[in-house]
């Protein structure tokens, strides 16, 4: 993993930036110990194969006032951690912003898993990892880059974390998105 520091246009703080979910080369684990290499093959396995797995779904989560797009990528979880989460829950859980899904509602894109690979995912932690971050990659950028740097503030840490996986490229899913209003479900 590859961080980066950003800072805010609009005041004097920053944020860690995982350069990963934007360039798959830098998930590699070329050059890295073989436990390394067989810990992720392992991962990507097991999240393999619960995508694969009858009856589990893999959902990418988008707020609502993005439109829906052709294809999806970036962080994914399984419906199986948010199913029957209403929208505040569903910030809790995933790490958005209190008040932005209530407010806005969520679409919920059902992937294709038969669209993932293991080239095309990486491991994410837990959600109250934003970005997959944790709280010692966080530390170590700081002391680094000589100013404190925190989560973005638009994905803070889950308060009620779930697995979470990095879809690297754009991928199908199945049907429509689900639009979930304020108030709903999923």
């Amino acid at each position: 993993m590859k961080l980066s520091k950003v800072k805010y246009d609009d005041e004097d703080a920053y944020y860690a930036v995982n350069l990963a979910d934007y360039d798959a080369k830098l998930n590699s684990t070329d050059g890295a110990p073989e436990i390394i290499k067989e810990l992720r093959r392992a991962t990507n396995e097991v999240i393999l194969r619960q995508a694969k797995k009858e009856g589990q779904r893999v959902v990418k989560v988008g707020v609502g006032t993005k439109p829906p797009t052709a294809k999806v990528r970036g962080y994914a979880t399984f419906l199986s951690f948010i199913k029957g989460s209403g929208l505040a829950d569903l910030e809790r859980k995933l790490g958005f912003r209190a008040g932005v899904l209530q407010q806005h509602g969520a679409y919920i894109y059902h992937v294709d898993g038969l669209s993932l690979n293991a080239n095309n995912i990486a491991p994410r932690g837990n959600t109250d990892w934003s970005a997959g971050v944790t709280p010692r990659d966080l530390d170590t950028l700081s002391k680094e880059s000589g100013v404190s740097v925190g989560n973005h503030r638009d994905y803070p840490s889950a308060i009620k974390p779930v697995l979470q996986f990095a879809i690297l490229e754009e991928v199908s899913y199945v049907g429509e998105p689900v639009f979930i209003k304020p108030g709903g479900r999923v």
